[in-house]
């Protein structure tokens, strides 16, 4: 199964997580994830991966942002 989010270097010193899908950048909680620290970046990257993971194994619809 295609992961949905990956890391992004933002060239700045800071990272976002991207939603492959549709290029913009994930929100949590209708925040957009960007201008993380790396370990943040990538922390938040694996649970939201998890997150959609379980949702499409079980069917459900995407109800527009995660929270």
């Amino acid at each position: 199964m295609t992961q949905r989010y990956e890391l992004h270097d933002d060239s700045n010193g800071f990272w976002s997580v991207i939603d492959r899908f549709t290029g913009w950048p994930a929100r949590w909680e209708g925040i957009s994830q960007t201008g993380l620290d790396y370990f943040d970046a990538d922390d938040l990257t694996d649970l939201l991966n998890l997150l959609d993971e379980r949702r499409r194994a079980k069917g459900k619809p995407e109800s527009g942002e995660l929270k």
